[in-house]
C-alpha cells in the first residue's frame, strides 16, 4: 500500500480521492480534445457519421466572438441584440441559438466571474429577470491589450 493514504476516504494515491473527500481536485477540463459525437457502444456507421461532422466556426459565430471580445461580457439577450443590430439576422431567437451553440458546442463562450471571481455574475434582462453572463476566455486580458495598444498607437500619432 502506499504511503499517501488519504485519511478522509481512504484513497490510495493522490488524485484518486472520491467526490465527496475534502481533499478532492477535480481534475481539469481539456478543451482541445475533440467532441466525441457518438458513444463507444454505437455502430460503425453512427461513428463514421460522427467522424465527419465539421467542428469549423461559421462566419455569425465568429461575429458574436469578435462582438463579446471587443464589447465585453454580456447575457445572452444583450449578444442577441447586438447581432440583430449589426444586421447580422432579423431574429433574436436565431442570433441566441447562435450563442447557445458557442457556449455548448465549441465551448468558445465561458462564465464571466467578475472583479471578485467567486461567482457567476447575473444582470438583469429587459424583462427584469436575472440572467448569467458570458465572455470569452481570457476577455479580460485580451481587451486590456487591445487598450493598451490603442495608446501605444495614439501617442505614436501625437508624436509625428
Amino acid at each position: 500500500m502506499s504511503d499517501a493514504f488519504c485519511f478522509e476516504c481512504g484513497a490510495d494515491k493522490p488524485g484518486d480521492c472520491l467526490r465527496w473527500c475534502p481533499t478532492f481536485e477535480p481534475s481539469p477540463i481539456d478543451f482541445t480534445e475533440p467532441i466525441r459525437h457518438a458513444r463507444t457502444t454505437d455502430p460503425a456507421t453512427s461513428k463514421l457519421a460522427a467522424a465527419q461532422l465539421d467542428h469549423t466556426l461559421a462566419d455569425h459565430h465568429r461575429a458574436v466572438l469578435d462582438w463579446l471580445t471587443n464589447h465585453g461580457p454580456a447575457t445572452d439577450d444583450q449578444i442577441a441584440q447586438a447581432m440583430v443590430d449589426a444586421d447580422l439576422t432579423t431574429r433574436t431567437e436565431t442570433a441566441r441559438r447562435w450563442v447557445r451553440t458557442l457556449r455548448e458546442e465549441h465551448h468558445q463562450i465561458v462564465p464571466y466571474f467578475g472583479v471578485y471571481g467567486s461567482r457567476q455574475v447575473r444582470w438583469p434582462n429587459p424583462s427584469g429577470r436575472l440572467a448569467l453572463v458570458w465572455d470569452v476566455p481570457n476577455g479580460q486580458e485580451i481587451r486590456q491589450e487591445q487598450d493598451v495598444a490603442k495608446l501605444i498607437r495614439r501617442n505614436r500619432n501625437r508624436n509625428r
